[in-house]
C-alpha cells in the first residue's frame, strides 16, 4: 500500500484498521474522498514459524510466556491456535483495572486489527436489540433500528460472500445470503431432537463467512481480514493511503471547538509526535481505544476531552457474558468425512427468551453458537472417538450500567508516553441471572438430544477452543468482563447531548466532523456478535459524512 507523504493533506482520517476501520476507508473512497488510514502497529505480524505442533508451542512459552509479555493476551483462547505475534505486548501498552475487578483487554496492533483472530460469525441485530425500552421497558432505545442498516447490511453480506438460511425470525432479520452450508449428522441429530423438545427453539446453521485464519501463514492473507477485503476495495480505488506504526493519541480541534482539524499521533518507530489534517476524522480504533483518544482531546472548548460535557464518556461500557458447554453424542457415531468449522460452518440457536409477550426474571436474551463433529476430538476423549463431540457457547446481552466505565489512569502510562485507560467493569445481579439461564438451557437442550456433557475438573487440550492447557471450572466456565472481546459503549449514541456523546450518524455533538463508528458508540450490546453490525453502523455513518461533506456542511 502506498507511503505517507506527510504533508500531503486528506479528505479523511481514519484511526484503525480492523473491521470498521476497513469499512470507513471503502465508504469514504468510493465516495470519492482521498483517506488516510492510521495504524497503531505494523503492517505484518509475519508468519508464524513451522514446525510440529510441539515444536510451535515451546517456542511461543519461551518467546512470549517466559518473557512474561502477554499475561493477558495469552488468556484468550486463540492465543495458542493463531499467531502470538498478533496479539499486542501487555508490558507496552499497559493498563489498570481495580483489584477486585479484573477485566481482561485483549487487543491486536497490526494492519488488520481484529479481524486477523475472528471467527467470522455475522447474524445481524433484531428491534428487540435496538429498541430494547420499547420492548421490555428497560434502559434506552437506539436512535436507529434495523431498517436503518437494512440496505448497510445487505451491501456487506453480498461484499463479504456471508452464507446463510432465510428462516423468517423477527428475533433474527434474515440478510442477503448465499446458499447455506450444510450441517454435519450429529448437527442435524441435535437440530430435530432440540426442536422436537421445545417449540420455541431453533436450530439453524450459522450465518457468516467461510473463511478461516491462517495460523501457517501470512495471517493479512485470510479472506476475514480488513487487510483482504475492505481495505483492498478502498485501495483499489486509488483514493487510499495506509500508514502503519502510528500511534493516535489525540482529536485536534479549531480553537472554538466545534470542528476537528486533524489528530495527533506519535510515530512508533522513531517517537516523534505529528499532526495529521483532514476534512474529517473517523475513530475506529476500538471501543477502549477510542474512549481513551476522546478523554485525552482536550483543549479549552473541551476541558476533560470530547464528550465529556454529556456526563456519559466512558461509563456504560459492557461485553457479553459467556460459557462453553462441551458434550459428545453417544448416538452418534463419526465417520471417516471431516467437516469445515468456520463463520458459515457451525450451528446457532437464536434468543428465544424476553421476546413478545412472554417475560423472564431477568432481563435481556441471548444465543448459543457451536457445532458438533467439525473439531479435534480431545485428549480426554481418546477412548471415545468414535462418537461425535461438540460444544455449545452461550453468549447473553448485559445491561448498560453507569459505573462500569473507562476513564484514563493517573500515573500509568504506554511505551509512547500516553496515558493508560483505567477500566472498572464487573458483572452485575442482573448479569450473572442471564448466564445463569444461558447456563441452564444450554444443558437442558444437549440432555434432551441426548448428548451428555463432558465433566473436565481437570486442564485438557482442545485446538482453537479453549487454548492451551486451559483449566476448566466443571463443564461450563463464565467469561471474565472483556474476554469475549465483544466490548461496546462508553460513547453511546443517543438523541440529544446531554444523555450521549454523539447522534444517530455517529457525529459527535460537539465536533460535528467528528464520527465514533466503532463499539464505543453503542448504547446496548444486544447477543449477537457485533462485528457485522459494527460494520454496518460504520458504513452508514460514513455514506452521510460523505453526503454531508458535498452539502458543504461538514
Amino acid at each position: 500500500m502506498e507511503v505517507l507523504e506527510k504533508s500531503e493533506p486528506f479528505d479523511a482520517v481514519v484511526v484503525g484498521s480492523g473491521a470498521t476501520g476497513g469499512v470507513a476507508a471503502r465508504q469514504l473512497t468510493e465516495g470519492g474522498l482521498r483517506v488516510l488510514v492510521l495504524e497503531a502497529g505494523p503492517p505484518s505480524a509475519g508468519r508464524k514459524e513451522h514446525g510440529t505442533f510441539w515444536t510451535n508451542v515451546l517456542r511461543a512459552v519461551y518467546r512470549h510466556n517466559f518473557k512474561g509479555r502477554q499475561k493477558v493476551q495469552e488468556t484468550h483462547a486463540t492465543y495458542w491456535s493463531s499467531n502470538p505475534a498478533l496479539f499486542i505486548d501487555d508490558v507496552d501498552n499497559p493498563y489498570t483495572t481495580p483489584a477486585d475487578k479484573p477485566y481482561h483487554w485483549i487487543r491486536s496492533r497490526v494492519l488488520g486489527g481484529r479481524t486477523l483472530l475472528w471467527d467470522g460469525v455475522t447474524p445481524r441485530m433484531s428491534d428487540f436489540e435496538f429498541k430494547a425500552a420499547s420492548h421490555n421497558g428497560r434502559g434506552e432505545d437506539w436512535p436507529i433500528g434495523h431498517d436503518d442498516l437494512a440496505p448497510y447490511y445487505a451491501d456487506l453480506e453480498r461484499f463479504l460472500k456471508i452464507l446463510g438460511s432465510r428462516d423468517g425470525l423477527a428475533a433474527l432479520p434474515d440478510g442477503d445470503y448465499g446458499p447455506p452450508r450444510p450441517m454435519t449428522p450429529g448437527e442435524s441429530v441435535f437440530k430435530e431432537r432440540v426442536e422436537r423438545a421445545f417449540g420455541d427453539r431453533r436450530v439453524l446453521i450459522s450465518r457468516g463467512m467461510q473463511a478461516t485464519r491462517r495460523p501457517n501463514d501470512d495471517d493479512s492473507r485470510s479472506y476475514l481480514s480488513s487487510a483482504a477485503t475492505t481495505l483492498a476495495a478502498a485501495e483499489q480505488t486509488g483514493r487510499l493511503t495506509v500508514r502503519s506504526n502510528a500511534v493516535v493519541s489525540r482529536v485536534l480541534v479549531e480553537p472554538d471547538g466545534t470542528r476537528a482539524r486533524g489528530v495527533e499521533l506519535v510515530d512508533a518507530l522513531t517517537g516523534k509526535t505529528e499532526e495529521v489534517r483532514a476534512r474529517v476524522v473517523v475513530l475506529c480504533a476500538s471501543t477502549i481505544e477510542s474512549l481513551r483518544i476522546l478523554m485525552l482531546s482536550r483543549s479549552a472548548a473541551h476541558p476533560e476531552g470530547i464528550g465529556a460535557a454529556s456526563g456519559v464518556l466512558g461509563h456504560y461500557l459492557t461485553d457479553h457474558i459467556a460459557g462453553n458447554s462441551y458434550f459428545y453424542l453417544p448416538e452418534v457415531r463419526n465417520s471417516s468425512e471431516s467437516y469445515a468449522f468456520s463463520g458459515s460452518d457451525s450451528i446457532i440457536i437464536p434468543r428465544y427468551r424476553n421476546l413478545g409477550d412472554t417475560h423472564e426474571t431477568y432481563p435481556g436474551g441471548f444465543g448459543m453458537w457451536g457445532c458438533i463433529q467439525r473439531l479435534p476430538i480431545p485428549r480426554i476423549l481418546m477412548k471415545k472417538r468414535q462418537l461425535a463431540f461438540g460444544f455449545m457457547c452461550a453468549r447473553a446481552e448485559t445491561l448498560s450500567h453507569f459505573d462500569n466505565r473507562m476513564e484514563l489512569d493517573p500515573e500509568v502510562r504506554d511505551a509512547w508516553g500516553i496515558p493508560a485507560a483505567h477500566i472498572v467493569c464487573e458483572w452485575k445481579e442482573s448479569d450473572l441471572a442471564i448466564a445463569e439461564a444461558a447456563k441452564r438451557d444450554q444443558e437442558e437442550m444437549i440432555t434432551a438430544a441426548g448428548g451428555e456433557l463432558l465433566k473436565l475438573t481437570d486442564a485438557c487440550y482442545t485446538p482453537g477452543i479453549t487454548g492451551f492447557l486451559r483449566r476448566m471450572e466443571g463443564h461450563w466456565s463464565r467469561s471474565t468482563p472483556g474476554l469475549f472481546v465483544h466490548e461496546v459503549g462508553g460513547a453511546r449514541m443517543g438523541t440529544s447531548p446531554k444523555s450521549s456523546v454523539v447522534n444517530g450518524y455517529c457525529q459527535s455533538w460537539d465536533v460535528k466532523n467528528l464520527l465514533v463508528t466503532d463499539g464505543a458508540c453503542w448504547p446496548t450490546s444486544g447477543w449477537q456478535n457485533p462485528t457485522l453490525t459494527a460494520m454496518a453502523i460504520t458504513a452508514r455513518a460514513c455514506d452521510h459524512a460523505v453526503s454531508e461533506l458535498k452539502k458543504m456542511n461538514l
